[in-house]
């Protein structure tokens, strides 16, 4: 294990006891990946709790894209050793992030899921906010406060590694006495925040299109996403690279 992923869990596991938990929720997103988990998950012994995302919903025919929510108990050495190869693996991708949260686990389970689904007129989509890259920019572009706050009341902390590889922390707004609803309800969204994750998708191809030696890539991005929300504020339907204010 890589002294970066070390210190990152050394961070996570003493939030954890800080707060009173003996566990660490580790969301995957496992777009893209050569071998699900699931059958590597159902070998661990004793079993862990997880669960995936897309189960009962339009995505469940293809289990193995669907993120995984886990539960670690890191006081059982085949839940750190577990915790440890997925850090070690995941780690420099943007499908790796870490949940401190007091919540049981089936609550924080069907929460994390209608996260992941959004309504968007008379249809249903996926919000990849499992994604490194999309969450933040969904967090402070996209969100209302209240949708927001969807995210930040079932933890404590969010955490994940940015595109220039440092550890983000992100504080949850969960207190012992929020009511949370057994089964919660999709957000809704509109066509502006459509256009607006539209954004996030296009300043990510500009960045691959636009070369820059004096940013680090997360300047780079918030460069490009700006870039991108300027023009499609002003109508622009043409190659970002050409646009001009």
């Amino acid at each position: 294990m890589t002294d970066m992923n070390n210190r990152w869990l050394k961070q996570a596991i003493a939030l954890c006891t800080a707060a009173g938990l003996d566990y660490l929720d580790v969301l995957v997103d496992q777009a893209g990946t050569a071998q699900p988990l699931q059958q590597a998950l159902n070998l661990i012994t004793p079993p862990l709790r997880w669960f995936e995302l897309f189960a009962n919903t339009p995505e469940a025919a293809t289990p193995e894209y669907s993120p995984l929510v886990m539960r670690l108990h890191f006081s059982i050495s085949n839940h750190q050793r577990w915790l440890e190869q997925l850090v070690d693996h995941f780690s420099w991708t943007p499908r790796l992030t870490l949940l401190i949260s007091p919540l049981a686990f089936d609550l924080l389970s069907s929460h994390l899921q209608a996260l992941s689904q959004v309504h968007w007129e008379e249809q249903t989509g996926l919000l990849r906010y499992y994604d490194n890259r999309v969450f933040p920019s969904l967090l402070e572009h996209v969100l209302t406060p209240e949708q927001q706050a969807a995210f930040t009341d079932i933890a404590l902390f969010w955490s994940w590694r940015d595109r220039d590889d440092e550890v983000v922390w992100k504080t949850g707004s969960w207190t012992p006495d929020r009511q949370l609803a057994d089964a919660p309800e999709m957000n809704r969204i509109n066509d502006a925040q459509v256009e607006l994750m539209g954004c996030i998708n296009d300043a990510e191809m500009l960045m691959k299109e636009q070369a820059t030696s004096t940013l680090s890539r997360e300047e780079h991005f918030a460069q490009c996403l700006a870039i991108a929300i300027r023009a499609s504020r002003a109508g622009y339907i043409g190659d970002l690279l050409d646009y001009k204010e």
